[in-house]
């Protein structure tokens, strides 16, 4: 049983996966999600069912359209797989609970926001509005955290950075927002774990640029894929980090 849900995870996290790149790709030019069938960037040519496989469609076409021969972004296979890693992950840490489906819902909306900002430099609002969901949902059927954790999360990174961003600037709205929705969702001991996971990422990866000479020090990086990455952590990971952390500095 156990192997069999395992294999049904990875099965839906692919193909969620795939529908993924069409959000990512579509989303930013206004077009629609929900009707219209996929198609080469490039040449225009609609897919079939033979393009369409998760991961296997690049690897059997060589990564090349079958019809124009233009090289496939190794981008789409990545989310589907980090997709399903995600989906996976959920499943192992939460079981069969609707923690693991919020969560699936949520890492997916990590992902396309991501690489949203990544291309674009924004964050749609329609995910802090889904993410949020997501947020009243569990506070309404797993009562997992007190409603006050949940609330001071909502503000306690949102807030000082809002403040920040009005007054120096370096911040967007939607990371603001994005910290806001993820607080509410996970309270605020593993918004500030997420914060902090996010802060070094970002500066780990910066310095790597400069010193790559892709970056300087004025060189604005989207923070969007860091709070991602942080908050992914922090709901799979955060409670057991802190807790082996305090157990450490208590037992010095």
């Amino acid at each position: 049983m156990e192997t069999f849900l395992l294999v049904y995870v990875l099965l839906v996290g692919l193909i969620f996966g795939s529908f993924l790149n069409v959000l990512i790709y579509r989303i930013p030019l206004k077009l629609t999600v929900v009707k219209g069938r996929s198609f080469c960037p490039n040449c225009n040519h609609n897919l079939n069912w033979l393009d369409l496989f998760p991961v296997f469609s690049f690897l059997f076409l060589s990564g090349k359209c079958r019809y124009c021969r233009t090289p496939i972004s190794p981008r789409y296979p990545f989310v589907e797989l980090l997709n399903t890693l995600c989906y996976m992950g959920a499943y192992l840490v939460f079981g069969i609970h609707i923690s693991t489906l919020v969560y699936c819902v949520v890492c997916s909306c990590l992902i396309v926001l991501s690489l949203i900002d990544l291309d674009e430099g924004l964050i749609p609002d329609r995910f802090h509005f889904i993410i949020g969901a997501c947020g009243i949902l569990m506070t309404v059927v797993t009562k997992d955290l007190p409603i006050v954790d949940r609330a001071i999360g909502l503000v306690a990174i949102s807030i000082p950075m809002l403040l920040i961003a009005v007054l120096v600037g370096g911040m967007g709205m939607g990371d603001v927002k994005l910290l806001a929705v993820c607080g509410f969702l996970l309270g605020w001991k593993l918004i500030l774990f997420a914060f902090l996971a996010a802060s070094i990422s970002a500066a780990i990866y910066a310095v790597i640029m400069m010193i790559k000479k892709a970056a300087h020090r004025k060189s604005e990086i989207p923070f969007g894929p860091f709070i991602s990455l942080g908050v992914i952590v922090a709901a799979f990971f955060g409670n057991n980090i802190i807790n082996a952390y305090l157990n450490i500095l208590f037992s010095m």
